[in-house]
């Protein structure tokens, strides 16, 4: 079996030398943080499209999402309930529509741009959990959240 090729930061480890080939914190070698929360949606209070709930704390900027897992059980959700998880600048960076009519544990980011996306400190140091389009309201019920990222 011959070697194909190599990943990019394989290569810069291998030759870290110039000045393009300094591999960012956190991409090898990085220590992975976890932040877990859980939100409770109530009656009074329903999650649409136009609703978000903020879940764990500040995200470091330059730290990288790695994993976002999701679960939410099966009690007083909304037909069909759906929700996106993202942040302030993108409201479905990391997860995209996902369906909690039934209970379920999501692991994403199911959205490419999510996957190893690098915290700028503008508009996506908070996380979001939002209610997707009208219609589609979760009425009650709680919602788990873990956030494992990268830094340093």
């Amino acid at each position: 079996m011959a070697k194909y090729g190599e990943g990019t930061n394989y290569a810069k480890q291998d030759d870290p030398i110039a000045s393009s080939n300094i591999i960012d914190p956190g991409l090898l070698g990085g220590k992975i943080r976890v932040y877990q929360d859980t939100a409770t949606v109530s009656a009074s209070s329903n999650l649409n499209s136009t609703d978000y709930i903020l879940v764990g704390g500040k995200l470091p900027t330059g730290s990288q999402v790695v994993k976002v897992i999701v679960g939410h059980g099966a009690h007083a959700l909304g037909t069909q309930a759906a929700v996106d998880v993202g942040d302030e600048g993108d409201p479905n960076r990391y997860l995209s529509n996902i369906q909690i009519s039934t209970a379920n544990v999501q692991v994403g980011p199911n959205v490419v741009g999510g996957m190893y996306y690098s915290v700028t400190g503008t508009t996506d140091n908070y996380i979001r959990i939002t209610g997707t389009a009208a219609g589609t309201r979760v009425t009650s019920g709680t919602i788990k959240i873990s956030v494992f990222y990268v830094v340093e």
